[in-house]
């Protein structure tokens, strides 16, 4: 089997059809199957998948423990032997997943490949595709993300300049939404960390890749649209914004390096106090909400003050959570 093709499902069953469909439009010339990891949904039209794609194999887990656990139980099926990563709301343009193939093929020492991202109607997906440093994770804690020249420069103009060349040029990583790697990458890092529920997992993953010596490529050729259907915002912004602060506290902790670690725990700290005194002003929606933001600033803070050993073995259970994330609207944290 050349390739693998693994989607999460949660709750996007109209997404995950147009997503298939597309794919068995676009890719012909090598084997492949596509493996639906549905994350337990709580729509549970996924469930009619093989009535309507006979081909596909899903799987469906009884607990929702986050976008890295879920892809990891789909690599454990899989049989190909390059891996294609897909969000449900991806549309693959133009043969891109034939030249994502072709690229890691003929590049022995690439690990990870990934296409341009595209939003329908508002030109090319920026993110920032270099390891976090001290000084962007800074950017990122205290509001000045995309404030200041350098980062404005790393973030725009390094992907125009790489786009422009039209060949595969080399990243620090790649979004998970769309990626594909080699299989045998898996056996030698053991995948997803389970740790991360959502975000920044595939970064933390491609940092240990990088640690072994292969490279990770964009490629320009390839092309996706990325619509954006998440299901992630269905549940509010605060969930969000403490799934982003969490996993990068894990990123950070899982660095082991001593001087990095250090400062980063002291500047989450810092960063912790002063968005709870910037929000509690600016921000203030209800006595019931400030409540729920000290919980999980609190929740923040005690995993911050974790060791590595302890946080590898830590794990969101949504459940547990729900109610601190329920009726907060468009509040901020």
């Amino acid at each position: 089997m050349d390739l693998s093709i693994i989607l999460v499902n949660y709750n996007v069953f109209d997404d995950i059809k147009v997503c298939i469909k597309n794919i068995y439009d676009q890719l012909d010339g090598l084997s492949f199957e596509i493996i639906v990891v549905d994350n337990c949904s709580v729509d549970r039209e996924i469930e009619k998948i093989t009535v309507l794609f006979p081909d596909v194999k899903p799987i469906f887990l009884d607990s929702n423990f986050g976008f890295g656990f879920a892809n990891n139980i789909g690599i454990q099926k899989a049989t190909g032997n390059y891996l294609l990563l897909l969000n449900p709301d991806i549309i693959i343009q133009d043969r891109s997943i034939q030249i994502l193939f072709d690229v890691i093929q003929k590049n022995p020492n690439a690990g990870v490949v990934g296409p341009i991202q595209y939003k329908p109607g508002a030109g090319l997906e920026y993110y920032y595709t270099f390891f976090p440093s001290l000084y962007s994770r800074f950017m990122q804690e205290f509001g000045f993300y995309m404030k200041t020249k350098r980062m404005k420069k790393r973030f725009f103009d390094f992907l125009n300049t790489g786009v422009r060349t039209g060949k595969p040029f080399k990243v620090d990583w790649v979004i998970g939404s769309s990626m594909m790697l080699r299989k045998e990458i898996v056996e030698k890092t053991g995948g997803f960390d389970e740790a991360f529920f959502l975000f920044e997992e595939e970064t933390e993953w491609q940092y240990r890749i990088s640690k072994l010596g292969y490279d990770v490529l964009m490629v320009p050729e390839a092309k996706v649209l990325h619509n954006h259907h998440s299901s992630t915002r269905k549940i509010g912004v605060m969930f969000i914004l403490y799934q982003e602060y969490r996993s990068r506290i894990i990123f950070d902790i899982k660095r082991n390096e001593f001087i990095y670690s250090f400062f980063r725990r002291l500047m989450v700290i810092n960063s912790i106090a002063f968005r709870f005194l910037y929000y509690g002003f600016t921000n203030l929606t209800s006595v019931d909400v400030m409540k729920k933001r000290i919980y999980l600033y609190w929740d923040l803070i005690k995993l911050n003050l974790s060791s590595k050993e302890k946080v590898a073995k830590n794990r969101f259970v949504f459940s547990q959570f729900v109610d601190y994330f329920t009726n907060t609207g468009n509040a901020k944290l």
